[in-house]
């Protein structure tokens, strides 16, 4: 049974079938992430929990890329004021908000990673319970080349889920994998070749749909209790953020980024 257009918007659209919830985003040109498109996730993940038929929800993208990420244009035009850390700093803190309530849900979360996902995008990924990505996609917390940091709970949830070495290894080096790479490393729990993505990916959907949504809501629940992410450790990003955000070099290499 098609439930119908449930949330739409300039940044997103969420349809929902049967037991199943597909959030599609649509932010031109590379599903940037700001407050406006925070807001509407935030609507969507509401209108998934009033839905008690929902077991699982998709989000993927119509774009090129999954998500670039944090939008660098707002980033840049808060370092231009006094009060830009401030203001940053609560935008961090709402990603985490957003963030946490999606990892939160209670039904099963697949991102389907069809085009890059760096940054915030890849943050959003993170969220969710699985991840699927195509061979060709890129993967990375490039944060550090600009002066920032993984601070939408990238340096949390990217060691719980690969190790310590690992998350070094992508937020310290910048280093982006592929999504055959990220599959072997564990950031990925499946990867497919572009011509098999859209059908690997919705047989995927649909064994998870096809399972107990009872048991697998307790079941995520332990889950998350084995890997419960620490509240120093988002703490300590948002803090990172805004100490950064009043640094000269940062400045420096944001306004580089920019073109400034």
């Amino acid at each position: 049974m098609n439930q119908g257009p449930s949330t739409a918007s300039s940044c997103l659209t969420l349809t929902c079938e049967d037991s199943v919830a597909t959030l599609m985003l649509h932010h031109g040109p590379m599903n940037a992430i700001d407050d406006v498109l925070l807001d509407r996730l935030d609507a969507a993940l509401d209108a998934v929990v009033s839905k008690s038929v929902i077991s699982v929800l998709r989000i993927c993208s119509e774009r090129r890329v999954f998500s670039a990420g944090a939008d660098l244009r707002l980033i840049g035009g808060r370092l231009a004021t006094g009060s830009g850390a401030d203001e940053m700093k609560a935008t961090v803190q709402r990603f985490h908000e957003v963030y946490n309530r999606l990892a939160a849900l209670p039904v099963v979360t697949i991102a389907e990673i069809e085009g890059h996902a760096l940054g915030g995008g890849l943050e959003l990924a993170l969220a969710c319970d699985m991840r699927i990505a195509a061979h060709g996609a890129k993967l990375g917390l490039p944060e550090a080349k600009v002066g920032l940091l993984p601070g939408a709970g990238g340096t949390q949830r990217l060691t719980q889920l690969c190790g310590e070495g690992i998350a070094a290894r992508i937020i310290l080096s910048g280093d982006v994998v592929d999504g055959r790479e990220a599959e072997r490393i564990g950031l990925v729990q499946w990867a497919f070749e572009a011509a098999d993505f859209k059908r690997g990916a919705a047989e995927i959907v649909t064994r998870t749909a096809s399972l107990s949504p009872d048991a697998q809501r307790v079941a995520k629940s332990c889950i998350h209790l084995a890997v419960q992410k620490q509240p120093q450790g988002a703490q300590a990003e948002i803090e990172g953020i805004w100490t950064l955000m009043g640094s000269d070099e940062t400045r420096k290499r944001v306004m580089g980024f920019l073109g400034s």
